[in-house]
């Protein structure tokens, strides 16, 4: 059997200082999720540096509000209960 090719509809959203700076619609088979938010990283950390910011991931077919929104980075203004973590080596 051949690779299953399903597509599924991503919106990307990178916000700034709470203001939207770029919004990007993709159609992506289902085995490319896995590699997206490393993706993201490398592309946009540059413009997302040095101010608060979040990267906004939405799966507009996803019919489950609390499952259509993936949202991260370091201004928890628009996030839904934010769930802050601690950065650096484990153990130090």
């Amino acid at each position: 059997m051949g690779e299953l090719k399903v597509q599924i509809r991503v919106i990307i959203r990178l916000w700034k200082k709470d203001k939207m700076i770029r919004e990007q619609h993709l159609l992506l088979r289902l085995n490319d999720l896995e590699g997206l938010v490393p993706k993201l990283a490398a592309e946009h950390a540059e413009s997302l540096v040095g101010s608060p910011h979040m990267i906004e991931i939405e799966f507009p077919d996803e019919p489950d509000p609390n499952e259509r929104f993936f949202r991260f980075g370091t201004d928890p203004s628009r996030m839904v209960t934010p769930i802050g973590i601690k950065l650096g080596t484990e153990g130090a």
